[in-house]
């Protein structure tokens, strides 16, 4: 019968380990797949800077006659290879590690190869369990643990450049997030603002498009590191940071109340880049035109702010209650906020 025990293994035991042929991966359990540079330096940096991993599964087959025991990775193969790859300087770490970029193994401070060689690594061992044993280990697991969502399914299937500049985006402007209350702590912990700001890339590199989970995964799917290069991040980064610091500096104070939901953000965004011809003119918007005034632009977004608290029936509150992820929609909500924004 199988049985399962939490265990504690250094990375050095499992070097040693792995150099023996004490440890093998076992890959019908697992799609055979290639990490990304990108996804082996990020797993690298988290041990060198000793923030948590994902706790790896061992089948441990014990030999009583021989006494021997055999260990098999049932799951956590990627992050065992690349641990080793790391180990045996065979892996030089990218831009994704801030204070490791270019580095191997030997070219790591003998501190920083302590810490990696010391790092404790959660193992769940599987005593003497059998293929269907596992099977319906990880079935049992799988129903306890609630699904992943579309931002979550997109942050771990794709390891891309644009996957890492969108989360840096999170990450980089979490103070406007919680300043302006966008998003609850839940939703973030669901990686609800890591979407927001995936589409709000979206807009910046492809202008106002249709939204959406679905149109979201087809931007990832379609965007190779070569299209989003660093000259192309560089630019797509400098134009959210203006969005983001005018957003808090001239209309912070909206963003407390009903035109401070993520989608409304959004079509603001949209606004203020069509306004100083940051994106494509679309024809049923209006006329680009300077900003207006201040105290115009507070008083016609204070007329919008009223409309919903009133849920008046006009073609700004109707586009905010229905889909409001879909084009038609967002373009009644970005000429109404045009309209306010501009002269």
């Amino acid at each position: 019968m199988a049985t399962s025990k939490p265990v504690s293994w250094s990375i050095n035991d499992v070097i040693d380990w792995f150099k023996k042929k004490e440890i093998i991966i076992n890959e019908s359990f697992q799609r055979h797949s290639v990490w990304s540079l990108q996804a082996k330096t990020l797993l690298i940096d988290s041990i060198l800077n000793e923030l948590p991993l994902p706790k790896i599964f061992i089948r441990t087959k014990i030999d009583p006659k021989l006494q021997k025991s055999v260990k098999e990775i049932v799951d956590g193969q990627q992050r065992i290879r690349t641990i080793v790859e790391f180990a045996n300087n065979d892996l030089t770490l990218n831009n994704k590690s801030e204070n490791y970029h270019g580095m191997k193994y030997t070219d790591l401070s003998e501190d920083s190869q302590q810490i990696f060689l010391g790092y404790t690594l959660t193992i769940e061992q599987l005593l003497n369990a059998t293929d269907d044993d596992v099977i319906d280990i990880f079935a049992r697991l799988n129903s306890y643990t609630v699904a992943l969502n579309a931002a979550e399914k997109r942050h771990a299937k794709y390891q891309t450049e644009l996957k890492f500049f969108v989360r840096r985006m999170s990450v980089k402007y979490r103070w406007f997030i919680e300043k302006h209350g966008i998003f609850t702590i839940k939703q973030r912990f669901r990686m609800q603002d890591d979407e927001f700001f995936a589409d709000l890339t979206r807009l910046v590199v492809d202008g106002i498009q249709d939204g959406g989970a679905e149109k979201i995964t087809k931007f990832y799917q379609v965007t190779s590191d070569s299209d989003f290069n660093e000259q192309k991040q560089r630019m797509a980064e400098d134009t959210i940071d203006q969005i983001i610091n005018s957003l808090d500096t001239n209309l912070g104070a909206f963003l407390k109340g009903p035109l401070g939901k993520h989608y409304q953000v959004y079509c603001l965004s949209a606004a203020l880049l069509y306004i100083q011809n940051k994106i494509p003119r679309i024809n049923s918007l209006p006329e680009r035109n300077n900003m207006a005034q201040n105290d115009q632009i507070v008083n016609r977004l204070s007329q919008l702010e009223r409309d919903l608290d009133e849920e008046q029936n006009t073609d700004f509150v109707k586009a905010s209650s229905a889909t409001t992820q879909r084009i038609t929609t967002r373009l009644v909500r970005i000429r109404s906020f045009i309209e306010a924004l501009g002269e």
